[in-house]
């Protein structure tokens, strides 16, 4: 095997038989003619791939792609079905935070029951326990039952376990963003130095801004199948167009928006809708108006879900009148994921002018912006409203009604990054020098 190499993996396939009842699978065992009662499920197929050590692999893909298989594959924690998995080096994964613990043992006595499942020997868990404790900083209560521990306390420790190691490949499965957020920035601190260290970490993520930022590659899994594999920004394009496809049954035509009432449940739709909505959606108002239809589009026109930090994009609504409204005014608000209004605007600040819309008009609205957001996930939010006889009243609202990610071309702190250039001058190059 070539020393330049991790972890290979060559045609490697995982198949669970799905049974529809746990005592089927005994009867399949013992029926006389060898009957089958299972379905094969394909949760992975022909994974060939090569990890040079010292790179940074992100896997992402959509829910039930089989990330999470492929890790444990890779781990050791699932056989294969078919193919091979060849690795080089310890390997320390953060997978199910804590799930050797004993809760009736302190968290001292885990940290050594963790350690030896790890395939740690006591001498190496006493070289790296100060380290261990440092990390997880919970203090007294290390010696305390674990079953007494806080749940905050509980993920601590398990994670300063298995980050202490000292692993050649590190594998992380969702766990980088536990405990408080001090904690998570000595977690990523931590990750940080592996990097610098040259260890291999390969990690399963949903945010695109953590893809971007810590990863030199990224692979692509679609329904267990490897789609693609490469630079950062080639994968999360494909990843885009991949949940854009999905998103609509009929990928020949050219929608300019989508319908929302017949994205209730999400995902593939007859109208061809480009979006993936929230399901979860907060809709409200007195039916004067319909929001019918809204988006993210590049300045091109083209739809998107994944955002570029600092590039142009354009929010599209349709809304279709029902009743007689005289300047309505027309909004959109973006919000992170714990429900905090991080901007919006609307036709009134801006001081546009809407009209008067009769019954069957129908508006298109776009606002034009530059995406200024730090890396992350978002929510948008939509709404029309207006004043009837002085009182302010919301014809439709439509709350959380599309999730986006935001890609950051480079770290900042905050929710916004206004784009700050940097200029250094040095007083003792001002200073006039002496002459000799």
């Amino acid at each position: 095997m070539n020393n330049d190499f991790s972890i290979r993996l060559q045609d490697l396939g995982k198949v669970y038989k799905l049974f529809p009842a746990p005592f089927d699978r005994v009867k399949e065992t013992f029926h006389p003619l060898r009957k089958k009662y299972h379905q094969r499920f394909q949760a992975l197929r022909n994974i060939t791939l090569e990890v040079r050590k010292g790179d940074t692999v992100g896997i992402i893909g959509r829910n039930g792609s089989g990330k999470s298989t492929l890790l444990q594959l890779i781990c050791g924690i699932l056989q294969p079905t078919t193919g091979t998995v060849w690795k080089s080096g310890r390997v320390a994964a953060l997978l199910e935070l804590g799930a050797g613990f004993n809760p009736e043992f302190s968290g001292r006595e885990n940290v050594y029951l963790n350690g030896s499942i790890l395939g740690l020997a006591r001498r190496e868990i006493d070289d790296c326990l100060e380290d261990i404790l440092a990390f997880a900083d919970i203090g007294e209560f290390i010696d305390q039952p674990v079953k007494t521990y806080s749940s905050g306390m509980y993920v601590r420790l398990a994670f300063a376990v298995a980050i202490n190691v000292r692993p050649d490949i590190l594998i992380v499965d969702e766990a980088l963003a536990v405990g408080d957020t001090l904690f998570q920035a000595k977690c990523f601190a931590k990750f940080r130095e592996f990097q610098q260290q040259g260890i291999t970490i390969i990690f399963v993520t949903h945010s695109i801004d953590l893809i971007t930022r810590y990863c030199s590659k990224v692979c692509l899994l679609d329904r267990g199948v490897l789609k693609a594999y490469g630079t950062p920004q080639d994968v999360i394009d494909q990843y885009n167009k991949l949940i854009l496809d999905y998103s609509s049954r009929d990928r020949h035509r050219d929608p300019a928006f989508c319908s929302l009432e017949k994205h209730r449940a999400g995902g593939p739709q007859e109208d061809g809708c480009p979006f993936l909505l929230n399901p979860e959606e907060n809709r409200y108002g007195n039916g004067k108006s319909t929001i019918e239809q809204v988006g993210f589009y590049s300045l091109d026109g083209q739809p998107v879900q994944a955002l570029r930090q600092m590039e142009g994009y354009e929010i599209r609504l349709r809304l279709v009148f029902h009743a007689r409204v005289e300047n309505p005014v027309i909004a959109y608000i973006i919000k992170d994921v714990k429900g905090m209004d991080i901007c919006g605007t609307n036709t009134l600040y801006q001081q546009v002018d809407t009209g008067v819309c009769e019954p069957g008009t129908s508006l298109t609205v776009s606002f034009v912006l530059k995406m200024m957001l730090s890396g992350g996930g978002y929510l948008l939010s939509v709404g029309c409203a207006g004043y009837d006889r002085g009182e302010y009243v919301v014809y439709e609202r439509r709350y959380d009604v599309l999730a986006f990610e935001v890609a950051a071309r480079r770290p900042c702190v905050g929710v916004v990054d206004l784009d700050a250039e940097i200029e250094i001058t040095r007083a003792d190059d001002l200073a006039p020098r002496a002459e000799d």
